[in-house]
């Protein structure tokens, strides 16, 4: 009899060794899994930063810097207005170049605000490289300008001449260079978005490997209650009657 009651308690250890074996692996098993759940959490808020940035930089270096690029076109063609409208005049006078140098000098202002505005944005290599060539056709044309807006009188018609033959297409290759700007920063946008749209994309693929590791661990603690009933209907204790 005691030899059975022993054999019987020997079986009924090996059985709660190898579930208790089988617990610590389902439990090595859900740490594992809560590990990636934490590291996921985290990559997330690493990606939902990431995004936040992404927002901020296309408002601050991509909006908002295409609407200075707007005004800087706007002031170039009202200065391309008013000296078209001083050339079409017949009768050029000191006066008139006097009225002429206070309207430039007032969009001028705007546009060197404008552009030092501007330079302080964040700029890729290329829009670093066509900043500067504009920078140079808008330095090379106010130097004309301002050979034409000369206080005295005399050369006066020279001067006109000499603005005519190349003043006009410096000013029309300056607006030009801004343009081609404003392109080149509409494509880095489109760039920007599309680093955006990955980084969102990511963002989903974590979410939805959360969700699967949740689903994994609500079976596998599912798994773990069943086993446990089955260990303990099967020890049932033994009736001599």
């Amino acid at each position: 009899m005691f030899v059975f009651y022993h054999g019987l308690s020997i079986v009924d250890s090996m059985k709660w060794t190898y579930f208790i074996r089988q617990k610590l692996k389902v439990a090595f098993l859900l740490f594992c899994i809560m590990a990636c759940s934490v590291l996921i959490r985290v990559l997330e808020d690493k990606n939902v930063k990431s995004i936040s940035n992404a927002l901020l930089s296309m408002y601050d270096d991509r909006l908002v810097p295409a609407s200075d690029i707007f005004y800087m076109t706007e002031h170039l063609y009202a200065k391309k207005f008013l000296m078209l409208q001083f050339l079409n005049d017949t009768t050029p006078s000191a006066v008139s170049i006097e009225q002429l140098a206070g309207r430039m000098k007032y969009h001028n202002q705007f546009i060197d605000s404008l552009l030092n505005k501007y330079e302080k944005t964040y700029l890729v290599d290329k829009e670093k490289m066509y900043l500067e060539g504009f920078k140079k056709q808008l330095a090379h044309y106010m130097s004309l300008e301002n050979h034409l807006l000369g206080v005295s009188e005399i050369g006066l018609q020279q001067r006109v001449t000499k603005y005519r033959e190349g003043g006009e297409d410096a000013l029309d290759r300056t607006i030009a260079g801004l343009s081609a700007l404003e392109r080149l920063q509409t494509q880095v946008g489109r760039e920007l978005m599309a680093d955006a749209q990955f980084v969102i994309s990511g963002t989903r693929f974590f979410s939805t490997l959360q969700i699967i590791l949740s689903i994994v661990i609500g079976i596998m603690v599912v798994v773990l209650v069943l086993a446990s009933k089955s260990v303990i209907k099967k020890k049932q204790p033994f009736n001599l009657n």
